[in-house]
């Protein structure tokens, strides 16, 4: 029996020449106690990668509610942790979950704890035509699937 969770992940503009590092996109999958994702969503934030985009604090409202007060899941989640407690530094996030910390806690010896890595391992490939790693939606999919596999929930 698993316990229901969000899988999420975003997608930063990164530091490229003295820039703040800025979500351009937030990709969720709802998993439910089954454990099956119900529901996919993804957000575009204005930034550099995104210029006619609405602002991260525009969509708040929207996401908020998917996020807040349920269990957290993403794949090294310090990116995740640090952006959603930047923007609400007083909200109790999570708990969380790190597939990448438990994958290295139950699988000590593989070469490489990449995302893309373990679900070749397991067998994780999420059906969204059109898309690939470093999709945050694509991302949040395949997070929430390896979380299954590993049990990490």
């Amino acid at each position: 029996m698993s316990i229901e969770f969000a899988a999420i992940d975003f997608e930063t503009t990164g530091y490229e020449r003295g820039e703040k590092n800025d979500p351009w996109q937030l990709g969720l999958a709802l998993v439910d106690s089954l454990g099956a994702v119900t529901e996919t969503r993804e957000w575009f934030f204005k930034s550099s990668v995104r210029p006619k985009a609405e602002t991260f604090m525009n969509q708040w409202e929207e996401f908020f509610p998917l996020l807040f007060g349920r269990r957290l899941v993403a794949h090294n989640i310090s990116t995740e942790r640090t952006l959603l407690t930047r923007i609400a530094p007083l909200t109790k996030w999570g708990p969380w979950v790190d597939t990448l910390k438990i994958a290295k806690l139950k699988y000590p010896r593989l070469k490489s704890y990449a995302l893309c890595d373990l679900c070749a391992l397991f067998g994780v490939r999420p059906d969204l035509p059109g898309r690939t790693w470093h999709d945050a939606l694509y991302d949040a999919v395949a997070c929430a699937q390896l979380a299954i596999k590993l049990k990490a929930v």
